[in-house]
């Protein structure tokens, strides 16, 4: 095997671990919030800094994934026009439902990146979107991984001697 194709494949491995330890943190955060959360728990400072803990975790969740996924995909030696043709790639491997799953967990990244001045009532209704979403990314991330075993895309453990 080439050393080159070897250093791609401890890259990915490096990637999985990291998002590994993102779900692992954001599955603690999870933990952290009252459950059923309500509008006025957003109140609560100790309540408003797991939020935005659990919300910086989910959206650094994201950019990981996506980056793994097109490393995954250029290591089939294709060339991809846009990041569609990963995604595209990513549902035929059964990795992705759909586009349209992909499409919406980056239009909620986006919008808990991006939008600070919601009200609680929206601001609750988006916060439960994404806590909604969690168990999605984490079956994505398990999936992923899985058809990197099968394509061979991570490296062979050490022998045993």
């Amino acid at each position: 095997m080439s050393t080159l194709f070897h250093e791609q494949q401890t890259l990915l491995a490096h990637q999985l671990d990291v998002l590994t330890r993102l779900e692992a943190g954001t599955r603690f955060s999870l933990a952290r919030l009252p459950q059923p959360l309500k509008a006025h728990h957003l109140h609560e400072p100790e309540v408003a800094e797991r939020v935005a803990s659990l919300t910086d975790r989910f959206t650094k969740l994201q950019d990981p994934l996506a980056g793994s996924l097109r490393h995954a995909h250029a290591m089939l030696g294709e060339r991809y026009r846009s990041y569609a043709d990963v995604v595209t790639w990513a549902v035929l491997q059964g990795i992705i439902p759909a586009p349209e799953a992909w499409y919406e967990l980056r239009a909620l990244r986006n919008r808990l990146t991006h939008e600070y001045d919601l009200e609680a009532a929206q601001a609750l209704e988006v916060i439960q979107t994404m806590l909604e979403s969690i168990e999605e990314m984490a079956a994505i991330i398990q999936r992923f991984r899985a058809v990197c075993i099968e394509f061979h895309f991570l490296p062979s453990p050490p022998a045993a001697s």
